[in-house]
C-alpha cells in the first residue's frame, strides 16, 4: 500500500473515531443539568462545555 493510501485509510479511521466520540459528547450534553457562565455572546456549561449563542 503506498503512503497515500496508507494515510487516506488513517484519515477515514479517525473520522469514525471522531464521530463516535461526537455522539457520546451529544449524549453527555444532552443529559446534563447545565451550569452556566455566561459571556457577552456566548454561555458555556461548567460541566459538559455545551455551547450557545446568546448574540442576537
Amino acid at each position: 500500500m503506498s503512503t497515500a493510501n496508507s494515510l487516506v485509510h488513517l484519515i477515514a479511521l479517525q473520522r469514525q473515531s471522531l464521530r463516535q466520540l461526537e455522539l457520546q459528547l451529544n449524549e453527555i450534553q444532552a443529559n446534563c443539568i447545565h451550569r452556566f457562565t455566561e459571556s457577552t455572546t456566548h454561555r458555556e456549561c461548567e460541566k459538559c462545555k455545551f455551547v450557545e449563542s446568546i448574540h442576537y
